[in-house]
């Protein structure tokens, strides 16, 4: 008797598990296309002009306007506790996490008498500023991969931008692209393996950007958005079964999200003023930038996926 009442107990013990973390499960997962425009929010104060976020850790780190000069600023996930962690007499900005949080790629210009942008690295907090990049063109775009061991970046080096890859340490640069088309906005896949970046052409209705994605040795590239408009800034979610993006095919700026195969491509904003810089919270939060009225600063946004 007392042996069947326990296996009794474990059995409701086991389904009431099973059932909360399916429960969680469903809760957490997106299918695509979307039906709905995800509800956002607001996370920096109307007053700041912040864009350029970049998620790692429990922190966001972000560009912001301060004294005629761009500095990098961070936050807590809530938008709480912002603190500035650049203070140069140039403009720093583009950061981009590393993913445990401890560290910041970045760009800053004009410094040590270069009218150019060079790529610097920091800890999270803006000590130990370290320069990764001296020449005389221009560097940008740089993006940790997930192991932070290298840097993804863009570079004109052969006259027109390409994608560049190199150790976080600045040894061991090597060219992933060549074509005529200026190359952009690289990011890495979750699992290191792949890199997305974008690519401009020019064409009768003017400056079109498709966005493409290619094994981390710059083998294998794939064309995942073509369709004769802006589409730019592509990040993959953490799980990297997504990838959001900005399009310009709506008539203005919008966030979009597709399979990482580029199939499903779903709109998930709606607004009169642009939306633009995806960035994944997690799986389902997905933090962006946004301007929503004709005196309204650029701001940083938050969209929760699964909520209507």
């Amino acid at each position: 008797m007392f042996n069947n009442i326990r296996f009794f107990i474990f059995l409701f013990i086991y389904f009431v598990i099973f059932l909360n973390i399916s429960s969680c499960d469903r809760k957490n997962t997106i299918k695509l296309p979307l039906d709905y425009f995800p509800i956002a929010k607001r996370l920096t104060q109307e007053n700041l002009l912040a864009h350029e976020p970049t998620v790692g850790g429990k922190k966001i780190a972000f560009t912001a306007y301060l004294e005629e000069n761009y500095e990098i600023h961070t936050m807590d996930l809530d938008g709480s506790n912002i603190k500035r962690i650049t203070y140069n007499d140039t403009n720093d900005y583009s950061p981009s996490f590393s993913r445990d949080g401890k560290k910041i790629v970045y760009i800053s210009f004009i410094r040590y008498g270069q009218s150019n942008d060079e790529i610097f690295v920091m800890n999270s907090d803006g000590t130990n500023q370290v320069r990764l990049t001296e020449n005389n063109i221009a560097d940008g775009g740089p993006a940790f991969s997930p192991n932070g061991k290298l840097i993804a970046f863009e570079s004109n080096k052969e006259g027109n931008s390409e994608i560049y890859i190199m150790s976080s340490d600045d040894k061991n640069e090597k060219q992933l692209t060549k074509s005529p088309e200026d190359k952009s906005c690289p990011t890495f896949s979750p699992d290191g393996k792949h890199i997305a970046f974008v690519a401009f052409t020019a064409s009768a209705r003017g400056i079109e950007s498709d966005i493409y994605v290619m094994d981390i040795d710059g083998k294998n590239q794939k064309k995942l958005v073509d369709n004769g408009f802006i589409n730019s800034n592509p990040v993959f979610s953490p799980d990297g079964k997504f990838i959001a993006f900005d399009s310009t095919r709506d008539g203005n700026s919008e966030i979009y999200i597709m399979d990482v195969n580029g199939g499903n491509q779903t709109r998930l904003t709606n607004n009169t003023f642009i939306d633009t810089s995806p960035v994944f919270l997690d799986n389902y939060r997905i933090v962006f930038v946004a301007h929503r009225g004709i005196n309204d600063q650029l701001g940083i946004y938050v969209m929760d996926l699964l909520k209507k």
